[in-house]
């Protein structure tokens, strides 16, 4: 199985809906819920907008990948080929969104260090393979699933690139929900992805799978990994703060209630 016009279609689509999502949609809705915007400095105005794109981007291949997760029968840990219609186009939308990306920060190199672009750049080769191949798609949805957590960053890293207060409770609750996220998509199944695919490699079976897609599902998958756990480490103590800050303000807010319930009574 080769890649088709349509999975051609979809990447190219994405690369190019999502630029215009960045140019054009992006400017107009920011500041209908963030007024502020109109007074950023342009240098912020465009990270804003990227940031806008990136998180359009995660909420469509999140949603694809966990409804084939949880309803495509044939998506199972021993199944070595099944030309999966929406783990391919999902995959082909994300290679279009990263070369988009990728773009995006060689332009304007403030949008991301070294390893953003390393992470791109292996990003491509996964998306591509995973468009290009119709094998091992269980484990190609399990790394599409990990797109879980990045509504949650990009929101956080939007709101900070406004402006918005640190110490507010929506910044502290995305704080929370990007730790549970975390756990969720790139935590948890960790051990079982490699329970699943240290099975399939103890039968023999993997290695019956094309070269490129047992070197990206081993090699690739241990380099997000180290990022995973990376970033994880970073995220802990985000959530540790940010629990921290909840409970402030709940606690703040008790005792605003019951002062005023005092000089009520």
């Amino acid at each position: 199985m080769t890649t088709e016009a349509a999975h051609l279609l979809t990447a190219g689509g994405g690369f190019l809906g999502l630029l215009l999502v960045y140019r054009f949609v992006s400017p107009r809705v920011v500041p209908l819920c963030f007024p502020g915007y109109h007074t950023l400095p342009w240098e912020k105005r465009i990270q804003v907008n990227e940031i806008f794109m990136a998180g359009s981007h995660s909420i469509i291949v999140c949603i694809a990948s966990w409804v084939a997760y949880f309803t495509v029968e044939e998506l199972k840990p021993t199944t070595l080929w099944y030309n999966c219609a929406v783990v391919r186009h999902t995959s082909a939308f994300f290679l279009g969104y990263s070369i988009a990306d990728l773009g995006l920060i060689l332009c304007y190199p403030h949008f991301g260090d070294m390893w953003f672009i390393m992470h791109h750049m292996v990003s491509i080769i996964s998306g591509f393979l995973g468009m290009h191949y119709t094998s091992i798609p269980y484990y190609v949805n399990m790394f599409l699933m990990m797109e879980l957590t990045n509504p949650f960053v990009n929101f956080r890293f939007m709101l900070k690139a406004l402006g918005y207060p640190e110490k507010s409770r929506l910044f502290a609750t995305t704080g929370v929900l990007l730790f549970v996220s975390w756990l969720i998509a790139r935590i948890i199944p960790l051990p079982i992805y490699m329970y699943h695919m240290g099975r399939l490699m103890a039968s023999g079976e993997f290695f019956k799978i094309e070269i490129p897609m047992q070197l990206c599902s081993t090699f690739g998958y241990l380099f997000f990994t180290v990022l995973n756990m990376s970033w994880f480490r970073i995220i802990l103590k985000l959530f540790k703060r940010e629990l921290r800050g909840l409970l402030k303000l709940e606690s703040a807010k008790r005792a605003l209630m019951e002062t005023n319930s005092k000089k009520g009574g």
